[in-house]
């Protein structure tokens, strides 16, 4: 079904899209919008903070602050 769904959205062949890849993107675009950890586990369906923070990567515009 993702896969189907990639297509449809245009994405490039040679990009992989993974459950896992999407949920990592997500947990990293909630945190760059500084939406709070409890509220991203809510949406991500994760169980503890710390399953989270090894998804999300700080960006540089996070660092600098």
């Amino acid at each position: 079904m993702l896969k189907v769904m990639a297509k449809d959205a245009g994405f490039l062949k040679h990009k992989r899209i993974t459950n896992h890849s999407v949920r990592k993107l997500l947990v990293q675009k909630l945190r760059n919008a500084n939406i709070p950890p409890t509220e991203t586990m809510a949406i991500t369906g994760h169980k503890n903070v710390q399953s989270i923070t090894n998804y999300s990567n700080i960006s540089v515009k996070q660092q600098q602050k």
